[in-house]
């Protein structure tokens, strides 16, 4: 009977596994690979952090941008404002003028042909003094104060002086006058028979620099609007 007999001469660090994958030479591969995607998410970090870099430069660049652009605009609103402010009081002061040019002209004009005027005088009061309101009216401010105007002339006809007077009060000088009358003792006998000197004090629109009231629209009667007949 023959017996084989297998002897292994190998030494126990010469033996080789039959996979195909060997130790030795896969950790320096896988080495190396762990390097290569080290070394590739490190240039991706550098590149994301500059590409954030870059946009947080242009983003403080927009808002610079954009904070001088809204102190531009506000610099406008401001002036504007202020702008509208001054027309405003130009539109009040303009609002507030009497002019008493046209007013004295139609005095003139209006002096009767039998009178003469000797002295002429248009005052305004102290800027201290005021015309208070009709007590429980809601304006409670205190009005400008207007104007006094005051006529001194001759006639020889007293009627004359009443329609000077009234021609003050309701002809070309309403716009500037709102009352006149003869002061009680202005009229007296002249030196000269037959002529009389008398004195005309006229009181002066006040000067008001609000805007005035807007009056509502006037409503059409209710027969006009059926075109005038009656309602069936």
């Amino acid at each position: 009977m023959n017996r084989l007999v297998h002897v292994n001469l190998l030494l126990e660090e010469e033996r080789r596994g039959h996979s195909p994958i060997r130790p030795r030479v896969m950790a320096p591969m896988f080495a190396f690979i762990a390097l290569l995607a080290a070394v590739g998410w490190a240039g991706l970090a550098l590149l994301s952090n500059a590409m954030i870099r870059s946009g947080n430069a242009r983003a403080e660049e927009q808002i610079r941008e954009q904070s001088s652009t809204v102190a531009r605009y506000e610099s406008i609103v401001a002036r504007k404002a202020a702008l509208e402010a001054e027309a405003g009081q130009l539109d009040r002061f303009l609002d507030g003028r009497v002019l008493f040019g046209p007013a004295l002209a139609a005095v003139a004009e209006s002096v009767p042909e039998d009178s003469s005027l000797a002295r002429l005088e248009l005052s305004y009061p102290p800027a201290s003094a005021t015309v208070r309101p009709a007590p429980g009216t809601a304006n409670a401010k205190k009005s400008p104060p207007g104007a006094t105007l005051r006529l001194q002339g001759v006639t020889s006809r007293p009627r004359d002086v009443e329609d000077l007077v009234a021609a003050i009060r309701e002809g070309g000088a309403t716009n500037a006058f709102v009352s006149a009358a003869v002061p009680p003792g202005s009229f007296r006998t002249d030196v000269t028979p037959g002529t009389f000197r008398f004195e005309i004090v006229a009181a002066g629109a006040p000067r008001s620099f609000s805007p005035p009231p807007k009056t509502p629209p006037r409503r059409a009667p209710a027969a006009a609007a059926n075109g005038g007949g009656n309602a069936p």
